[in-house]
């Protein structure tokens, strides 16, 4: 008989893969161009096919675009763009885009989809909008449905909110004050890639397979810097310690060691060791 004291590290291994299994929340299913996904530390190429997950970050280079399925669902990314996939607070939540720069298109279905952006979070349960962002100038165009506008207060936290309809164009003027408009503008129209004019198609069901990633290579200082200072600096943090191993990102993070104390305080353990109580 074998002894369950003998099995012991084998079923706390189990557990530790079932605790840290990430959760699949959507497929790609079309990219044109090149594309990539950082999952973790690691930037792997995108395509059709991949699963992403909570806490992934897609990036569509110029001219590039990316559409990516939930349960009813579709966003699609025209590069040069960047989307991070928020992390989930609760069951049946909206999916939480955080668009960064670029081009964006979501067609939602409840219980919807939340787009964060520098000055606005836009939430939309049933409806198609489209969205650019060019920090610090964020507009959109609301072709279908209706939603809510919350805006961002300094701290992170949400402030005034607002409610838009089926033909709004909304945008933050230089001086960053919000304004809306009956329809989009000529520019926003031209400037809008062309594909965005008609539907997104649902192409889940012709996606059969599940690629392997296919690893490219592990993230720079100068690419984490700007989520190391945006909303989510906290999480980012704690998710990118593990690069302060390798001496390159090591030496980029040094002149700007100050911005995180976590980071300071594990590179530089002397700073805050205990002084010696002086002699008597």
């Amino acid at each position: 008989m074998i002894s369950w004291l003998a099995c012991l590290p084998l079923f706390l291994a189990l557990f530790s893969l079932a605790a840290n299994a990430a959760t699949e929340i959507g497929t790609v299913t079309l990219v044109e161009g090149n594309a990539r996904l950082l999952r973790g530390t690691t930037w792997f190429k995108l395509i059709a096919g991949t699963r992403v997950e909570d806490g992934d970050i897609i990036e569509a280079a110029d001219r590039a675009q990316a559409q990516v399925e939930f349960a009813g669902t579709l966003a699609s990314l025209a590069g040069p763009a960047t989307v991070y996939l928020v992390p989930a607070t609760a069951k049946l939540a909206p999916v939480v885009f955080a668009l960064n720069q670029g081009w964006l298109k979501v067609a939602a279905t409840p219980p919807g989809l939340r787009v964060r952006t520098a000055p606005f979070d836009v939430v939309v349960a049933d409806g198609v909008l489209v969205v650019h962002a060019q920090r610090p100038a964020v507009d959109f165009f609301v072709e279908s449905g209706s939603g809510k506008l919350v805006e961002s207060a300094p701290s992170g936290a949400g402030g005034p909110m607002r409610e838009f309809k089926r033909g709004e164009y909304w945008t933050t003027a230089p001086a960053g004050t919000l304004t809306m408009a009956p329809r989009a503008p000529k520019v926003f129209v031209d400037a809008m890639p062309r594909h965005f004019t008609d539907p997104l198609p649902t192409l889940a069901g012709k996606v059969k397979s599940k690629p392997a990633l296919v690893v490219d290579r592990e993230i720079t200082y100068a690419e984490a810097e700007p989520w190391l200072a945006g909303r989510d600096r906290a999480a980012f943090e704690r998710r990118f310690a593990g690069r302060l191993r390798d001496p390159a990102f090591r030496q980029a993070v040094e002149p700007n060691i100050a911005r995180y104390p976590a980071w300071d305080r594990q590179l530089h353990p002397e700073k805050y060791a205990p002084k010696a109580a002086p002699e008597k």
